[in-house]
């Protein structure tokens, strides 16, 4: 039996504008995307003696059966390739928080993507993957790449960005989550959505320039759902009460991050203590 180790990062999205409406009603987006160092691990046993997948988890609220992203990427991967399956057992450790906007089950997907190509010597290119990860979920073609990327389309239209910007980063997920449906959903009752300019926080990543990032972030998904979500509108207020930091949200939430510059042991802590029923996180671009 062979064992491998794999490490399955989060994203966070420094700006999001929906710019349009497909006919099968997936909306388009123009987004950045960056990995960071909040991470799940995936614990990988390749097991010949049978030729199926067993998966268990450290969360008792994350399905193991057919309905998990780690079954559907290992069906798709194996049908299209047309090789033999590999008995494989998987363990999940779950550090990101789910229904949160850091893509963690994207990422556990095109992380064992990636392994099952590895494995077999990349039977699939580059474009292949994107292309079967897409079929599975919106996020996971950028985790197929994990880099710093301008995100278009329905996800699968990615440019490297540069990255520059030397911060420590903190996120605080809320006891509740959040619907990227009802996100969608809610977008019709927007007539005029403020608008991210991504070109400028493009460039305030590459001339580490945090000024000009944070006043341009915007997030049409965050701002559909304050019309409607109360949990959201409350937690929302009391983040604005901060003084010193700037809270925005990531993807379709319900997590929020802050750029932390200086002191910022002592922010952190001020920030865990205030938001005790939250799970925090301190960590750092990838």
């Amino acid at each position: 039996m062979q064992v491998y180790e794999l490490e399955s990062n989060a994203k966070i999205n420094i700006g999001l504008n929906i710019v349009g409406k497909l006919e099968n009603g997936y909306h388009l987006l123009d987004m950045t995307m960056l990995p960071i160092t909040l991470s799940d691990k995936l614990i990988v046993k390749v097991n010949n003696k049978f030729e199926k997948l067993k998966i268990k988890t450290n969360k008792k609220d994350i399905p193991v059966d057919e309905s998990n992203i780690l079954y559907k990427i290992y069906k798709k991967f194996y049908e299209k390739t047309e090789i033999s399956p590999l008995g494989i057992e998987i363990y999940l450790e779950k550090y990101i928080p789910h229904q949160a906007g850091l893509g963690g089950g994207s990422s556990n997907g095109a992380t064992f993507l990636n392994f099952l190509n590895n494995y077999h010597r990349n039977p699939l290119s580059i474009d292949e993957l994107i292309e079967l990860g897409k079929s599975i979920g919106a996020d996971i073609p950028f985790f197929i790449l994990n880099l710093p990327s301008r995100v278009q389309g329905i996800g699968e239209k990615i440019f490297e960005i540069e990255n520059n910007l030397k911060v420590s980063l903190v996120i605080l997920k809320p006891p509740f989550g959040v619907s990227t449906v009802d996100a969608y959903k809610e977008m019709k009752n927007i007539s005029n959505p403020k608008l991210a300019n991504i070109n400028l926080i493009i460039e305030g990543l590459k001339e580490n320039n945090i000024e000009l990032i944070e006043k341009n972030i915007e997030n049409n998904l965050e701002e559909a759902l304050l019309n409607s979500d109360e949990n959201l509108k409350k937690f929302k207020t009391k983040l604005l009460e901060l003084e010193d930091v700037k809270f925005f949200m990531s993807g379709s939430g319900s997590a929020y991050y802050a750029f932390l510059i200086k002191d910022i042991a002592e922010q952190f802590n001020k920030i865990k203590h205030r938001f005790n029923d939250c799970e925090v996180f301190l960590c750092n671009f990838k």
